[in-house]
């Protein structure tokens, strides 16, 4: 159904105010309802349950959510990714570990969008209980919410680690403290198991699109993997992959495309877009790092390669250019990921122009190389438009099923079975056309999935964590990423410290129960 969201969201909650703002997240966890009354007296149709849920959907879509920053926080800043060259000092500050400002948009906005996200799952959560409808509808919209909850609350606890935990909604004295990483960790895995219980394996018509009980368990798998709980996580994504619904698309590339969207067998789950320019209802990050364009009206080159916000990193491109088929061609993931100068694809069309435009030596500036320029290429509509917007329009994949086959891979090599493991990785890596592993060791196992998820799931909010969950996030920084050491007299990456975000201050300055963060 894509939800229906973005239309439905516009012809009911947004010409009915009240309700609206009763549903709308806010800018700190202690914010009062003004519209309390109609709160009150909302949750009485089976319409109303819908509006509110489709209104929790719509959570998912903001800045902070999976629309820009998740790619910035959790790629740009990991050694696959670099703002070192944007003409935004603070992002490029932000993605060096020199954050001065905890109030920087991108990190506040990272921090109050889930919560958005969280407040609209709590009401549909306390208030949907209590409706005179259909009971397995009831149920069913329940576990939908649970499971966006707990995205929420995922999206928080990487990135952050140390956050309130609210699981109802909240009264205007209310300070929730800061709980301990433990707590809301469990909360996650009890939202997730709650919602597996009751949710669907598929939908029909207009119900496309919304949570799965595939989904619900993959992101459990998920969940169970970042925290090294490496038997559970097998067990929650054995599932997944027992259930016989998922594939690997035969074509990398067909995985970011509009043609895809919500007919992918091998996408557990996926946030709906939809393309109602100038109304943003897609993704925002891709014009960020792709081709870069300038977005204001000034006399000049629309292309400029300054003018980018994140690009690859040469270290990322130059180990992806090594991975290669079995019969020795370039892993055509590396094409879908990177855009770089390939004269062999010289007249490929990339917006409306050749591809070699973008990499043509300028003489009045031979500074500049721009043939040896790097430009982020998944999620790019290059195919669609004539220029890049902030909406694009393609979904974005929050759960693959090859990141459940590598997760999978993962959660039984970390229990000493590596020829397991290697049957799991194999699967992707022949979809590609890359030769099996076998006969490798735990550790060299370890480093092969490692180098496998980089590969195959690049620019989809996975590489800091995976780091992080191996222990490895100081010596890759270190090795691979020139942002490591900040290089400008001041201290980039600091062990102990930097692998969280600091909390946004407009929130410890509000709630003193709200601590922060080791370092910061």
């Amino acid at each position: 159904m894509r939800y229906d969201l973005p239309r439905r969201l516009l012809r009911g909650l947004l010409t009915s105010l009240g309700v609206a703002a009763a549903l709308g997240g806010c800018s700190s966890l202690d914010v009062t309802n003004p519209n309390q009354q109609s709160t009150q007296s909302f949750w009485t149709t089976v319409d109303d349950a819908n509006r509110a849920l489709n209104a929790t959907y719509n959570g998912l879509l903001p800045n902070g959510v999976f629309g820009r920053w998740q790619a910035f926080a959790n790629d740009i800043r990991s050694d696959i990714g670099t703002a070192r060259t944007s003409p935004w000092g603070d992002l490029g500050n932000f993605n060096a570990f020199q954050l001065s400002d905890y109030n920087f948009e991108v990190n506040r906005e990272l921090w109050t969008h889930n919560y958005e996200l969280i407040s609209r799952a709590n009401l549909v959560i306390a208030n949907v209980p209590g409706m005179n409808i259909d009971p397995a509808l009831r149920s069913r919209m329940v576990a939908e919410a649970k499971f966006l909850r707990a995205l929420g609350y995922y999206n928080l606890v990487t990135l952050f680690e140390n956050v309130p935990l609210v699981v109802t909604p909240p009264l205007p004295a209310d300070r929730p403290a800061t709980a301990p990483p433990a707590d809301t960790w469990a909360q996650i895995e009890k939202d997730l198991s709650d919602a597996a219980a009751d949710l669907p394996v598929s939908y029909t018509g207009a119900d496309v699109g919304r949570a799965t009980k595939g989904a619900a368990q993959g992101m459990l798998g998920k969940a169970r993997l970042q925290q090294r709980k490496w038997p559970e996580a097998a067990q929650a994504l054995s599932l997944v992959i027992a259930s016989g619904r998922y594939s690997l698309l035969a074509n990398y590339a067909d995985n970011f495309t509009q043609a895809m969207d919500n007919v992918n067998p091998e996408s557990l789950f996926e946030v709906q877009t939809e393309d109602m320019y100038p109304i943003v209802t897609g993704l925002s990050f891709p014009k960020m790092i792709g081709p870069c364009r300038r977005s204001d009206a000034t006399p000049q080159l629309d292309y400029n390669p300054t003018y980018c916000d994140g690009r690859p990193t040469r270290w990322y491109f130059d180990e992806f250019s090594k991975s290669k088929t079995a019969t020795g061609l370039p892993d055509p993931r590396l094409d879908a990921t990177i855009l770089y100068n390939r004269p062999d694809r010289a007249t490929e069309m990339v917006y409306d122009k050749p591809r070699s435009f973008y990499f043509q030596n300028d003489p009045a500036a031979p500074a500049i190389r721009l043939d040896t320029m790097l430009f982020f290429r998944k999620y790019g509509e290059t195919y669609l438009r004539q220029d890049q917007r902030w909406d694009n329009p393609i979904n974005y994949k929050v759960l693959r099923y090859a990141d459940v086959l590598l997760m999978q891979a993962e959660a039984l090599n970390e229990q000493n079975q590596p020829a397991q493991a290697a049957s799991f990785v194999n699967q992707v890596r022949r979809r590609v056309g890359k030769s099996d592993l076998a006969g490798l060791s735990t550790a060299q196992m370890r480093d092969s999935i490692l180098y496998e998820r980089m590969f195959e799931l690049g620019l989809e909010s996975s590489r800091f964590n995976d780091l992080r969950r191996q222990n490895l996030l100081t010596p890759a920084l270190a090795a691979h990423d020139r942002d490591f050491a900040a290089g400008n007299g001041a201290p980039g990456f600091v062990t102990g410290k930097s692998e969280r975000l600091p909390i946004p201050a407009t929130e410890t300055n509000l709630n003193p129960n709200v601590k922060q963060n080791p370092g910061w």
